[in-house]
C-alpha cells in the first residue's frame, strides 16, 4: 500500500496531465501563457515518451 505507481500508471497519468495542457493551451488567450504551457507540454510529452519506452 505505497505510493508506489506501476510503470503504466505513471504513463496515464502524464498522458491526462498532457491532455489538461493542451486544453488549457487551446482556452488560453494570454500569448505568455501559452508559451510557458507550450514548454511545460514538451517537458511532459518527453517523460511520458521514456515512460512508455521503459514499459516496452
Amino acid at each position: 500500500m505505497g505510493g508506489m505507481q506501476p510503470e503504466g500508471g505513471m504513463s496515464e497519468l502524464l498522458k491526462r496531465q498532457i491532455d489538461r495542457l493542451e486544453t488549457a493551451i487551446d482556452l488560453s488567450t494570454d500569448w505568455l501563457e501559452i508559451q510557458y504551457l507550450m514548454v511545460e507540454l514538451d517537458q511532459l510529452k518527453a517523460l511520458y515518451e521514456d515512460a512508455e519506452s521503459e514499459a516496452a
